[in-house]
């Protein structure tokens, strides 16, 4: 059972994944988030970096396509996703550290273009754009420094991870996490 807090993020989560918007994610979908992320970030197709991203997408997909017993050829609806990410990672476990974390890990670490192990605000600015948040800046500037729990003007990776398990996880209304991909 969820709430209605996470079924908002949920469907505004499975809206960014929707590429080609036919109401249903399927692989190609999976790719082009993908893509979209590494062409948003000058990041080439074909780094080991972007090797981990679709690596990452591939795992979680196989994950929750597992998880529905649905073939992987196959076409998730809003709510078959919304069940699944909900009995994978709802509440944290196995499947969140096996396979959701990884790839949002491998994500972020794009994200730190200059690959100093630290999210810039502008690196940060760079990956709303990405997700076409269309926070305004002001919005995303104050987001970040919600995100940012040791007040160092960076995001580490980790402090970001959080960011994104408060997202798809927490059932918190004042989470920043629930702003990461846009006003809900």
């Amino acid at each position: 059972m969820t709430t209605d807090l996470l079924d908002r993020k949920l469907e505004r989560a499975f809206a960014h994944l929707d590429a080609d918007d036919n109401g249903v994610i399927d692989e190609k979908d999976m790719i082009a988030l993908g893509s979209r992320l590494l062409t948003a970030l000058a990041e080439p197709a074909d780094s080991p970096k972007a090797a981990e991203v679709f690596r990452g997408l591939t795992d979680f997909w196989v994950d929750l396509f597992n998880e529905l017993g649905v073939g992987q050829d196959q076409k998730l609806t809003p709510e078959q996703y919304r069940d699944g990410m909900t009995r994978l990672y709802k509440d944290g476990g196995p499947a969140y550290e096996k396979s959701f974390r990884p790839m949002m890990k491998a994500m972020l670490t794009v994200v730190d273009t200059n690959g100093d192990g630290h999210i810039s605000p502008e690196e940060f600015h760079k990956a709303q754009l990405a997700f076409d948040t269309r926070l305004e800046p002001a919005a995303a500037d104050a987001l970040f420094e919600r995100i940012d729990k040791n007040h160092d003007g960076y995001l580490s990776v980790d402090e970001l991870l959080d960011a994104v398990r408060e997202y798809y996880t927490g059932e918190d209304e004042d989470a920043p996490g629930n702003l990461l991909f846009g006003e809900l």
